[in-house]
């Protein structure tokens, strides 16, 4: 008998890991979804996770939804984006040149709150 319960615990344990491991559709945007002429953030590094499009306008406030969120830009615009650490062109800023990715790393990582397309100042 308690071979038969075992029997039936490990059955439902490798029944129930075999659910678990059924691919899902992924929410996030693949990589060579942002589209030409846009700057693209995306909330994980190497252009992962969730992602969000712009146009490559001067941006003084990216909005609640996107400030202090991106790990990582792709630059798809014809022009340098400079972005910078808080709204209104403040903080510190880095240039991001035409067709460029760049990885958000140490001040820039989930810190980004404004950019432009104007140059960078400062």
């Amino acid at each position: 008998m308690k071979l038969t319960v075992k029997t039936a615990m490990v059955a439902a344990a490798v029944a129930s890991t075999a659910v678990l491991t059924v691919p899902g559709t992924a929410s996030a945007a693949p990589q060579d979804a942002c589209w030409e002429g846009m700057v693209c953030l995306f909330d994980g590094h190497n252009n992962t996770g969730d992602m969000v499009q712009l146009y490559p306008v001067d941006t003084p406030n990216i909005g609640w939804a996107w400030n202090d969120r991106a790990s990582s830009v792709w630059n798809r615009s014809g022009d340098q984006v400079c972005i910078y650490t808080d709204a209104d062109y403040y903080g510190y800023h880095f240039s991001i040149p035409a067709g460029e990715k760049q990885e958000l790393l140490f001040l820039y990582d989930n810190a980004v709150s404004s950019f432009s397309v104007s140059g960078c100042g400062g």
